[in-house]
């Protein structure tokens, strides 16, 4: 009898051991999941989807005008206004690139390019850090922003070294175009000014482009600093600019709101 008591203590003391032991050991994790991306399950979409944070835009600006390549001191180009001329220079900011997103709100990218249209390797160049999100526009500023233009000599494409700043009026020369007519008279444009800052506007949702580093084509058209809403004559409005209160500033600096499209938009 004191042997079978014995033996129940015994086997009641193990069990209890064993459920004190599994009471007391720490349950497993739940298997890891991956987090899902909203943007790369989307599908219907128009414009371009950037789904991770930190993507990158490669930007490359085209130059023409009226559909002809642009060949620098030599070929010769007529406006609406029956001007002919050759094209010597050409070099302009291009700032702020800002991006629309598909609920209407914008993104300023902040940026400050100087563009040459003669040098190949100003024509490219790529922004960095652009948050996730579908975007179905953008805007770029043919200009330096009334901010910067007024602060004073910078570095970077904003560097006075680089012959586009107006050291008597501390402000800087957006756009300079110059060359020669057929009728031997030189030509000077050098525009600037707040009220003469081309901001151009495109449509990006006519493309379907998902991707953390998408290259986004742009196309100069120059003939239409020359027309569209105002043909620019250069007997009439005048062959130099070199203030943006100057006669034809305004004229052209309108006419520069559609020079520029989207041509293409690529993975």
């Amino acid at each position: 009898m004191k042997i079978n008591l014995l033996n129940r203590f015994v086997f009641f003391m193990s069990a209890s051991a064993i459920l004190f032991s599994l009471s007391c050991k720490t349950p497993s994790p739940p298997p890891s999941q991956a987090a899902v991306n909203p943007w790369d399950t989307v599908s219907n979409f128009k414009g371009l989807i950037i789904p991770a944070d930190g993507g990158t835009i490669n930007f490359q600006m085209n130059y023409t005008f009226a559909g002809s390549n642009i060949v620098f001191g030599s070929k010769q180009y007529s406006n609406a206004a029956g001007d002919t001329f050759t094209i010597k220079e050409l070099k302009h900011y291009l700032t702020n690139i800002t991006l629309k997103r598909a609920d209407g709100s914008e993104l300023n990218l902040q940026n400050y390019n100087l563009l040459d249209a003669a040098t190949a390797s100003t024509q490219n160049f790529t922004l960095t850090k652009v948050p996730a999100g579908n975007y179905v526009g953008m805007s770029v500023l043919l200009a330096v922003d009334s901010f910067r233009n007024h602060s004073g000599m910078q570095e970077g494409a904003l560097d006075p070294g680089w012959g586009l700043f107006w050291t008597w009026s501390s402000g800087y020369i957006f756009y300079r175009i110059n060359g020669a007519t057929t009728a031997s008279q030189n030509y000077s444009f050098d525009l600037g000014g707040d009220t003469n800052a081309p901001k151009v506007t495109m449509d990006l949702s006519s493309y379907k482009v998902k991707s953390v580093a998408p290259k986004i084509t742009l196309l100069m058209d120059v003939n239409e600093m020359f027309q569209n809403p105002s043909n620019f004559s250069f007997k009439t409005d005048g062959y130099t600019i070199h203030s943006g209160l100057d006669a034809g500033a305004a004229k052209m600096s309108l006419n520069m709101k559609d020079m520029v499209t989207v041509t293409g938009l690529n993975p």
